[in-house]
């Protein structure tokens, strides 16, 4: 599998004259012509607060992912319909080609409708993107899958997944040095307690300061809540 990663910004109080507009037209008609959105979230607290969205699009491959663009693009009647619609409502998007890191466990391949998932709980994600020296990111992910990842688990949280930027910023010949964690919380007071634990307690405030940074170039961090069309939630 792979996934489009996609950031859309609507300030001024459109966003959700935006959410609205993609929700009752685009999404069904983007999923119609062959892959699934299967997350949106839009920022609580990071840049453009109350005015973005980070969204998540599935597909088997690049080959199916190019065969959605060309799709889309052929047709006319959904392009005037989000030129009327939707797109005045949304000031920039940006976008990246995403795959799961080696080593880490896959998302489903399936996922239920956007009925079946509202009865879920919403829970509270931080996304972080992690940027790394060039060729540098495979000892990244040894560390993080060995000693990090079982460090950090416990009830509060849970990884849903580290991917590799595939196409976009971050890629070189030699590969990804941009990857992007997804971790969800039952609640924000999850998400204290989490992070409490790890500024309280000596050996994990060492792993995740000094030990794991020094794998790490730069790290950008925010806080989602699920729209009610996501299906991770």
């Amino acid at each position: 599998m792979i996934y489009q990663h996609r950031l859309v910004v609507s300030r001024n109080g459109r966003l959700d004259a935006r959410n609205q507009a993609f929700s009752q037209g685009s999404l069904a008609a983007l999923d119609a012509h062959g892959s699934q959105l299967i997350g949106a979230w839009e920022v609580w607290i990071g840049p453009d607060p109350q005015a973005s969205v980070w969204q998540l699009r599935q597909f088997e491959s690049m080959a199916a992912w190019e065969r959605h663009q060309d799709s889309v693009r052929a047709d006319a009647d959904n392009n005037e319909a989000r030129r009327a619609s939707l797109f005045p409502n949304v000031d920039f998007c940006d976008t990246a080609i995403l795959r799961p890191a080696d080593g880490m466990p896959a998302l489903p391949a399936t996922w239920p409708s956007v009925p079946g998932a509202a009865a879920t709980q919403a829970g509270v994600f931080e996304q972080r993107t992690i940027w790394l020296r060039p060729d540098t990111a495979r000892a990244h992910h040894r560390f993080y899958r060995e000693e990090l990842l079982p460090a950090l688990q416990d009830s509060n949280s849970q990884v849903h997944a580290l991917f590799d930027t595939l196409i976009g910023p971050g890629t070189t010949n030699a590969g990804s040095h941009r990857s992007i964690e997804l971790r969800r919380f039952p609640d924000m007071a999850a998400w204290q307690r989490w992070h409490s634990r790890i500024l309280s307690d000596p050996a994990l405030r060492r792993l995740t300061r000094e030990t794991w940074r020094a794998h790490v170039e730069r790290m950008d961090t925010v806080l989602l809540r699920p729209t009610d069309y996501s299906l991770i939630r």
